[in-house]
């Protein structure tokens, strides 16, 4: 009969100790080892534990369009390989068609794919690249699947911190208002929730009204709450607080004197508990700022200011500009906030390359060029080219077991 080592087996008893060897280990290793014990498996679920080993930030950026994945690294440290997709599609190798990613919250995805069996259906999942799992969300059971998906946006709500578990929040439309002209210019929605706690679907509060242009494809999880822009509301766009289930407005940052014209969204996503929002307006795409949401959600302040003219010099036929579109050939991917702040940075596109811009200095660096066969396709207008990828989803490893919440 096997006998453990009494120091070994003082060690596997100590959690705290246990649990300070385990976090200095590899991910690869760490999975490994879940199938030690029950104990072991339960600890290295724990999100807890995962916070542990896995820092606050962003470790790298996925980049997705059907078939093709690229992965950028943000980060030497925590990233054994880079993060797949193959799992889903090896899972099902008859049954998944096309897989969307929808939204990255802290090292989780939310997808949607189009399956084939046991008959042609779309369907919502959920996808830990790191621990190579997921789980397929249930539809509300009385919607049929291509009515429920054609009208409703869904975003995802995981805080590890807080709970093991994660909600999703889908915002779904029920009816629309006609002005004088006949024309819907506001939709009346109804928000549902799903809960992998009770791995079910139920309405939240009563229906509400909201402009058309309301990005709720568009949802960033922050500060315990979904966020989306409407970018022809000057004034205000919408936030919901998950635990609470409250519907709130917040202010949008005004108008900068003398520019009578909206604003393009370039930009609006969380890294390390900051929500960031980027506006731009022409012919000034260069120079523009980075804002932030303050906690209490009292408005906007000027976080950062940037000024690209030196990668226009730097790289003259990639970042172009036309006069007669004031269009800059670039796409900014995301902001990323460190510990440090004078290390913090913007990711941006440009074609073929991926540019680190250093807020604090205005430095930069090119961090990934694409394969030579990747092209970015022309666009509908001279000098407005199409990128292959428009966004980015962070990359935020996790060691948060599906199968358990």
């Amino acid at each position: 009969m096997f006998s453990l080592n009494p120091n070994a087996e003082a060690i596997a008893n100590n959690h705290d100790l246990l649990t300070q060897i385990l976090v200095r280990l590899p991910v690869k290793s760490l999975l490994r080892f879940k199938s030690v014990s029950k104990g072991w498996y339960s600890l290295i679920s724990d999100p807890a534990f995962s916070c542990q080993v896995f820092p606050d930030e962003v470790s790298g950026l996925i980049l997705y369009n059907y078939h093709k994945l690229d992965f950028i690294r943000l980060t030497d440290k925590s990233i054994s390989r880079a993060p797949t997709l193959t799992h889903l599609n090896h899972h099902h190798p008859m049954r998944l068609r096309i897989l969307r990613i929808l939204q990255s919250c802290n090292g989780l995805l939310l997808c949607c794919g189009t399956f084939q069996l046991p008959h042609f259906h779309d369907a919502y999942c959920i996808y830990n690249p790191t621990m190579e799992e997921f789980v397929e969300l249930p539809l509300p059971a009385d919607d049929h699947h291509t009515i429920f998906l054609s009208s409703v946006a869904v975003s995802l709500a995981f805080d590890p911190t807080n709970s093991p578990h994660y909600k999703v929040v889908g915002v779904r439309v029920v009816g629309f208002l006609q002005d004088f002209d006949h024309e819907p210019t506001c939709l009346v929605y109804q928000i549902e929730i799903y809960s992998s706690q009770t791995r079910s679907w139920r309405l939240s509060g009563n229906t509400f009204i909201a402009h058309k242009t309301t990005n709720f494809c568009g949802g960033v999880f922050w500060n315990g709450a979904i966020h989306w822009i409407d970018e022809c509301n000057r004034d205000a766009s919408l936030y919901f607080n998950v635990e609470e289930e409250k519907l709130q407005t917040v202010p949008m940052p005004s108008v900068p004197a003398g520019w009578e014209e909206k604003p393009h969204i370039a930009y609006f996503g969380e890294s390390r508990d900051h929500l960031h929002l980027i506006q731009q307006y022409e012919p000034y795409l260069t120079q523009f700022d980075v804002y932030e949401m303050k906690r209490d959600y009292s408005g906007w302040f000027v976080k950062y200011r940037v000024h690209l003219d030196a990668i226009r010099v730097a790289f003259p036929d990639d970042l172009n500009v036309h006069s007669d579109f004031s269009c800059y050939s670039y796409v900014i991917f995301c902001v990323v906030r460190k510990a440090n702040d004078e290390d913090s940075y913007m990711v941006l596109h440009i074609p073929g390359k991926v540019i680190e811009y250093n807020f604090s200095d205005g430095s930069f660096k090119t961090i990934f060029e694409f394969d030579p066969d990747h092209n970015d396709d022309d666009g509908g207008f001279p000098f407005q080219p199409t990128f292959k990828y428009q966004v980015a989803y962070q990359y935020i490893p996790t060691l948060c077991c599906l199968s358990n919440v």
